[in-house]
């Protein structure tokens, strides 16, 4: 597959799951709780869990699999279909997902994100000339990849989620942006973060950085150069780049830990930092999708911002991310 070390075999043992009824399931057994629910965000990996299962399955057939993903998804809608109005305050807990990014278990619940996201991840690979490789990371740098992993999980999950015809809509978290402004951003911004990562190692340029640097300014003309891609042009453009970046992560040894990442107005942040922040941005970004999403269709309309749209510096807080 593309940007990872599965192939598409792999991937199809993947989306099965575990078998399980999955989040229908734990509300007909009574456990899914606001405290299960806290417990497992704050420290569950799942990236343990998705090797052990595909490298179980690796001995399977083609049709083993095919039948097994019948089988999950059945399952699944077996147990939601027993769900009833005794279960609907459930539905209301929130599910936390990152900064700034929240669900509420009817949002969690709606699986159909997982099987477009992978349906696209086999088109992909279909397409592009990918020679898989093995990222490793050194341990101080190890230590953040689970919540940069879940950031970059959280926002495929939001932007798979996003109802075809909302696209458009103004967000309204982000006044001044559509949904499809705020794809567009996080695709154009791969780029500006390998600048900063690269200014820890000494090799930015000081022009690249002033470039960066003009937050506003880089955004604009960014987004505007992307005003005619599509959702998936875009979503290719951010897997793309966020492989490139995380490429880059993979480069930095014990004495890079020294430097410092350059950020605007004259910031500077250790490398660990700077992590963090670009988990923290990506979610940021992510929980802004949440709106727009096909589980919320149904629900009345929010009214959109009637002020006037801040620059986008204020909007989407790039004052204090990467």
């Amino acid at each position: 597959m593309p940007y990872g070390e599965w192939t598409v075999k792999d991937l199809v043992a993947h989306v099965i799951g575990d078998m399980s009824p999955s989040g229908p399931g734990l509300i007909l057994a009574g456990v899914l709780t606001p405290d299960f629910i806290a417990d497992n965000s704050k420290g569950f990996d799942v990236r343990a869990r998705n090797r052990a299962m595909v490298e179980e399955r690796r001995r399977y057939t083609r049709d083993d699999l095919r039948q097994l993903l019948f089988e999950a998804h059945d399952a699944m809608i077996d147990a939601a279909l027993r769900l009833a109005e005794k279960h609907q305050p459930v539905l209301a807990y929130s599910v936390p997902m990152g900064p700034d990014y929240e669900l509420r278990v009817e949002d969690w619940l709606w699986r159909s994100y997982h099987d477009r996201e992978h349906a696209d991840d086999i088109r992909r690979a279909l397409e592009v000339d990918y020679e898989p490789e093995t990222l490793t990371f050194i341990p101080i740098i190890e230590e953040k990849m689970r919540k940069l992993v879940r950031s970059q999980d959280g926002l495929l999950r939001a932007v798979y989620s996003v109802a075809d015809s909302a696209w458009e809509e103004e967000s309204r978290d982000c006044p001044g942006w559509t949904y499809r402004g705020i794809l567009a951003h996080l695709a154009s911004n791969e780029p500006r973060l390998q600048i900063r990562l690269r200014s820890a190692m000494r090799e930015a340029e000081a022009a690249e950085l002033e470039a960066v640097n003009d937050v506003d300014g880089w955004n604009a003309e960014e987004t505007a150069r992307r005003k005619g891609a599509g959702v998936r042009e875009l979503v290719d453009e951010l897997l793309a780049g966020r492989y490139e970046t995380l490429k880059l992560i993979s480069l930095f040894r014990p004495e890079h830990l020294a430097g410092k990442v350059m950020l605007g107005g004259g910031t500077q942040v250790p490398p660990r930092e700077f992590v963090d922040r670009l988990a923290a941005h990506t979610s940021r970004h992510a929980g802004q999708l949440v709106p727009a999403s096909r589980a919320r269709r149904h629900s009345s309309a929010v009214p959109t911002s009637s002020t006037a749209p801040p620059t986008s510096s204020g909007a989407h807080r790039t004052t204090d991310s990467p």
